[in-house]
């Protein structure tokens, strides 16, 4: 299969939610208990394009949307500016081929062109598989919550990885989205990294 990664619309809202809809249901992926509405969804892809990025991994052969990842506000106070929260999700066809990894890539690397310094990322602890991919591409525990959240009939863990992406400045300058250029150059040599698989 070839893939090739591009900026999400609201008008991807259904074909996203398609990949998501089963680990809100069936997992404890993701902390929300139900499926939210395509009008929601389209909301919070709009919120994150205002101030951040959103982005899908596309099959070429279908132009079906089988992934996405995005990063938004970490924490609500100013100081927490420079750090941003991460999520991504795969349709379970496609994990494990390498599109995860070039998601990732692109989009810490649209998060550097923001002016991002720390990524951070909220794991289920009894998501093994997550926590590895994470430390296969740089981030470290840095704590966890016990029995903080309860879904599927039991309490669970959550565990914070994070990575810093960029060298810390003296006086860093605002967050700002990356310009359509870099965001053009980013995303095109991540396309090309999936067509050399």
């Amino acid at each position: 299969m070839t893939y090739y990664i591009r900026t999400a619309t609201p008008a991807d809202a259904p074909a996203v939610l398609a990949v998501y809809a089963p680990f809100v249901e069936h997992t404890d992926v993701s902390f929300e208990i139900s499926v939210p509405s395509v009008e929601e969804y389209e909301a919070r892809i709009r919120q994150k394009l205002e101030h951040s990025t959103f982005l899908v991994a596309v099959d070429e052969a279908s132009s079906r949307v089988v992934g996405f990842a995005y990063n938004g506000s970490f924490r609500e106070r100013p100081a927490y500016d420079w750090a941003s929260e991460i999520s991504i999700y795969l349709a379970s066809e496609h994990q494990g081929c390498g599109l995860g990894s070039v998601l990732l890539d692109a989009l810490e690397e649209l998060m550097r062109a923001q002016g991002v310094v720390m990524s951070e990322a909220c794991i289920t602890s009894s998501n093994e598989a997550s926590v590895a991919f994470h430390a296969k591409h740089g981030y470290t525990a840095c704590g966890e919550h016990h029995a903080c959240g309860y879904k599927l009939g039991r309490w669970l863990d959550v565990t914070w990885m994070e990575k810093q992406l960029a060298e810390l400045p003296a006086r860093p300058a605002p967050c700002h989205p990356a310009s359509a250029a870099e965001t053009e150059r980013i995303l095109a040599a991540a396309s090309a990294r999936l067509h050399k698989k």
